[in-house]
């Protein structure tokens, strides 16, 4: 796809599957994909999709930011990088990444999505619930009412998050997994798929199996 209008166009920072997704939900919204900024040396050798839109450098990327302003999405999965990443665009640009909501996820009118976050077809965020930056969150997940989500969080598919439960930053929930109703996720945490969590995990720990 050629953009022939970048200031109506939008970068996808990274080339993995959530920066696949993003293009696709952008696409569809009716959004412009201005290309892929790949984060990897050789990201051609990986993913063969990138043949669909063309890969820019991170030089080209900050000239299009500075004289276009264009938006961008941070897709990275790693959250650390994400992390990086969204900091330095935000000091130069002094404009956060746009969330990605698809048009099939349920938002209760008390909920909130944050700056830069991803949330993938068939997500259901219930009354009061707040989902922080930069989190990614995969289709089919249910987040309770009243939980809060802090930023740079992955979650997996087909989880069921209880109601006021805390996911601390950085941590990772397995596809499939569930958290009884007010559970506390520390820091950094990773909850593994299919695990059943009914007490809270510490930071850092790695929780199921």
């Amino acid at each position: 796809m050629t953009n022939p209008h970048p200031e109506e166009g939008v970068l996808i920072i990274g080339t993995d599957t959530l920066a696949r997704w993003a293009a696709q939900l952008l696409e569809k919204a009716g959004r412009l994909v201005y290309g892929f900024v790949p984060t990897r040396k050789h990201p051609e050798k990986e993913q063969d999709w990138l043949s669909i839109l063309p890969p820019i450098t991170q030089a080209r990327m900050w000239k299009l930011i500075r004289d276009h302003k264009v938006d961008y999405v941070v897709a990275l999965t790693n959250p650390v990088l994400r992390e990086r990443m969204a900091q330095a665009l935000f000091e130069r640009t002094q404009r956060p990444a746009i969330p990605i909501v698809h048009d099939s996820v349920f938002l209760a009118p008390t909920a909130e999505v944050g700056a830069g976050s991803i949330l993938l077809p068939y997500v259901v965020v219930g009354i009061s619930a707040r989902v922080g930056g930069y989190v990614a969150i995969e289709s089919h997940t249910y987040i309770g009412a009243g939980t809060l989500i802090e930023d740079f969080v992955n979650i997996g598919s087909g989880c069921q998050i209880g109601e006021n439960c805390r996911i601390a930053s950085y941590s990772y929930i397995g596809r499939g997994a569930v958290l009884a109703e007010g559970v506390q996720i520390g820091k950094g945490a990773q909850v593994l798929p299919g695990a059943v969590v009914r007490e809270s995990v510490k930071p850092g720990e790695v929780y199921g199996g």
